[in-house]
């Protein structure tokens, strides 16, 4: 029996983050999966591993590639605006917007095969 192989992965997800009323969502671009909470840091949170879960089932099931759904065009928009002043922003010293967070986060697993069964993990 082989012993099962570890290989460090990262992927780059391009994210918006944006208020909703009382909460926040955190919206993986390619993938067009939500997360949601009270807080920009827990939306993340949950946009993670709900990342982690489509995955890690979509690998399972073989079909790697049905986690890219790519979000609206809208979203997209809102992303790259976002970018564009937290950049301007940045640069210039002024205050960035708060209500709207554009980031590229990197998902990082740890897979494990074993045979042709693959797990992933948040590493």
């Amino acid at each position: 029996m082989n012993a099962p192989r570890y290989s460090h992965q990262t992927f780059e997800v391009s994210v918006i983050t944006f208020r909703e009323d009382d909460s926040w969502t955190a919206l993986a671009l390619e993938m067009d999966l939500r997360g949601y909470g009270p807080t920009v840091a827990a939306a993340n949170d949950d946009l993670r591993e709900m990342l982690i879960a489509q995955i890690n089932f979509a690998v399972q099931m073989g079909h790697p590639e049905s986690v890219w759904n790519r979000a609206a065009d809208e979203f997209w928009r809102m992303f790259e605006e976002v970018r564009r002043e937290q950049f301007v922003a940045e640069v210039s010293g002024t205050e960035p917007i708060t209500d709207r967070i554009a980031d590229m986060v990197p998902l990082s697993l740890l897979a494990l095969k074993h045979g042709d069964e693959w797990n992933a993990a948040h590493a």
